[in-house]
């Protein structure tokens, strides 16, 4: 019986046409990613340069108490800051009002001038915003995290005030490098996010904020503000820092 013949196998000639239609597609890609890259916005370019500048600067000033003020209430300035921030601050004020970071500083300075219950309550600015700080000494026991009778007084206080501007404020708990291991507290996350939450807590009792423009964390001993090396530097960590952030300028979240 004759076997099938077979018939020769065809060869495609073509097959580079392939791997000339990839590499034309990668060229394209190529130019398309540079034009792209060519267009980048010179005003996104320059709010990300002023947002870096922002984030690295860090200004506290020290008054003869031992507290923390801005510059201007270590000196004559101190005067007509209050002075400002009474008229930005009177009667006819509504809560919720747009006043920016300038009347809310000067509303602070002349809260912490004139309540002996701010003595050692710190107060900085920095990223924008404005930072009110409770150091342990002021508000807690050591490894507790229930507010301090005039603790809670000072955070009432500050709530007032706050209220009547349109802000968000982020509560921000923090603590050494010590170890923590308590049945409560097994780290220093916990007792941070427990401090944090303790001072929220009353800001919202207070009946004075919208509870949607408050937020909380706990970071442990991060960041530090001074180093963890002495007694003295432990205890500046050991604190709950009240970030107020202007809405009008953020347009953000807390």
């Amino acid at each position: 019986m004759a076997r099938p013949k077979k018939h020769p196998e065809h060869v495609n000639h073509e097959r580079w046409l392939v791997s000339y239609a990839d590499f034309v597609t990668l060229l394209f890609a190529f130019f398309v990613v540079m034009f792209a890259v060519s267009q980048v916005d010179g005003k996104k370019v320059g709010r990300l340069s002023e947002a870096f500048s922002n984030a690295i600067t860090w200004q506290v000033f020290k008054n003869e108490s031992g507290g923390l003020m801005p510059q201007a209430a270590r000196s004559e300035d101190l005067g007509a800051a209050a002075s400002k921030g009474k008229s930005a601050g009177g009667e006819g004020k509504e809560k919720g009002h747009r006043g920016g970071k300038s009347d809310i500083k000067s509303d602070l300075i002349r809260q912490v001038k004139g309540a002996p219950k701010f003595a050692g309550l710190g107060f900085s600015e920095a990223k924008g915003e404005i930072v009110l700080r409770l150091p342990e000494a002021l508000a807690f026991e050591a490894g507790d995290a229930a507010l301090k009778p005039e603790a809670r007084d000072t955070v009432l206080q500050i709530a007032r005030e706050l209220a009547t501007y349109d802000v968000a404020v982020r509560v921000e708990g923090h603590t050494d490098d010590v170890p923590i291991h308590t049945p409560r507290f097994p780290s220093n996350w916990e007792l941070s996010s427990a401090r944090a939450m303790s001072v929220l807590a009353v800001l919202i009792a207070s009946g004075e904020m919208d509870p949607a423009s408050l937020a909380a964390a706990g970071y442990g001993e991060h960041p530090p503000i001074a180093p963890n090396a002495t007694p003295e530097g432990r205890a500046q960590n050991r604190r709950v820092d009240v970030v107020v952030v202007v809405k009008q300028a953020a347009g953000r979240e807390p």
